[in-house]
């Protein structure tokens, strides 16, 4: 494949291509709409056997006035280490967005070189188990990373060379194993000194790993947080939240700015053991912007118990509009399920809706919405 000379392009003022490849037949003409002022290129590879044009592709990628990378479901033979290589070295000034196929890893010599980009504000790729010897001054203008990696201290450290740091979202997923993961996430952020600039966090296990009052602990130092997801699959034995009362109602202190809140995926079919409806009154009482909430609790708890003070106490301001809550079970008596709802509309006065796996928090859900559909009524003034 040869690369047209200017003024051979049909569109000469394209700026920006998403190009999915969908027959290889298709490829020598995918050259004449890469012109040398293009911003934006995004190419998705298809996924079949290995092919000629493939390696030919990347170096034909202008870089003059490139911005934004995509690359998707790219191979081995795709990512050739020299053309990669110097498609980011002849872009460096004006790289600003990079989005590589999590599947593949990142060599090191290519992730020094992504390191190194100085304008560079948002990354998605995958990181090297191989650990990383970072440049003096590391992701100078980044304010969006999402990595997937498997060994936190291989390359977190990284991000402690980030000089006056403007890191706001940050999105790892964890491919590995290990019981200390949260604080070792924690305390490499903690060292990078992002937190206070630190907005979003998000965490996806691909493994079970606990959520342990130790790990969340870690986290409550970043109190300019809006968006905590701490997410781990739950099997129907055993919860993957191994909280309680106290440390949630510690984070609630501690973060107070969230606007959405996750804790544990669902489905969830065990009774978490410690977690009850205080965590929920502490959520709404000092996380007044709250608008998401999923947290698996023991709702049992709340026909149970027999000291109600905070929630009758306390009225809430908290805005929270949509509580996930698991696969939790509850019992079908008709009272309960009333105890339930009237319980959980006081604490998120404006709740709309309840999300669920079935059983009968179909039912709180349900009358959670004609709840809020009743008519409000409001008395008229006192006449004098």
């Amino acid at each position: 494949m040869q690369t047209p000379t200017l003024g051979q392009y049909p569109l000469p003022n394209l700026r920006s291509i998403h190009w999915q490849i969908g027959s290889w037949d298709a490829v020598p003409f995918l050259r004449l709409f890469l012109n040398p002022e293009l911003a934006s290129v995004r190419i998705e590879f298809p996924d079949d056997e290995p092919h000629p044009y493939r390696p030919a592709i990347i170096p034909l990628i202008p870089t003059r006035s490139l911005t934004h990378l995509q690359l998707e479901c790219v191979e081995a033979e795709d990512f050739p280490l020299d053309a990669l290589y110097d498609l980011l070295d002849k872009a460096s000034r004006t790289l600003r967005s990079i989005s590589l196929d999590r599947e593949r890893e990142l060599s090191v010599a290519v992730a020094e070189k992504i390191f190194q980009l100085p304008n560079l504000r948002y990354l998605d790729a995958r990181m090297p188990e191989a650990i990383i010897s970072p440049p003096t001054v590391v992701f100078p203008s980044l304010g969006k990373l999402a990595v997937t990696y498997k060994e936190a201290g291989s390359w977190l450290h990284a991000l402690q060379n980030i000089p006056n740091s403007v890191l706001q979202e940050l999105e790892v997923t964890f491919s590995g194993s290990s019981p200390t993961y949260l604080q070792t996430l924690g305390s490499s952020l903690l060292g990078a000194g992002i937190e206070r600039t630190l907005e979003s966090l998000k965490s996806f296990s691909v493994g079970r790993i606990l959520l342990t009052e130790a790990g969340i602990r870690s986290l409550l130092s970043f109190g300019g947080l809006t968006e905590l997801e701490l997410l781990s699959p739950c099997t129907e034995a055993r919860c993957s939240i191994q909280l309680n009362d106290s440390i949630i109602s510690e984070l609630a202190i501690a973060l107070p700015r969230l606007r959405s809140l996750s804790l544990g995926c669902s489905p969830c079919g065990a009774a978490p053991s410690d977690v009850t409806v205080a965590s929920l009154v502490a959520l709404s009482a000092n996380c007044v912007n709250l608008d998401f909430l999923r947290l698996h609790f023991n709702a049992n708890d709340i026909i149970t118990r027999h000291t109600r003070t905070n929630s009758r106490t306390h009225k809430s301001t908290c805005g929270l509009r949509t509580l996930s809550v698991g696969s939790q079970p509850l019992p079908f008596g008709n009272d309960d399920i009333l105890l339930v709802i009237f319980t959980i509309v006081h604490i998120f006065p404006h709740l709309e809706t309840i999300l669920s796996d079935g059983g009968a928090w179909e039912r709180v859900g349900r009358g959670v919405q004609l709840f809020q559909k009743a008519p409000r009524i409001i008395p008229l003034p006192a006449q004098s």
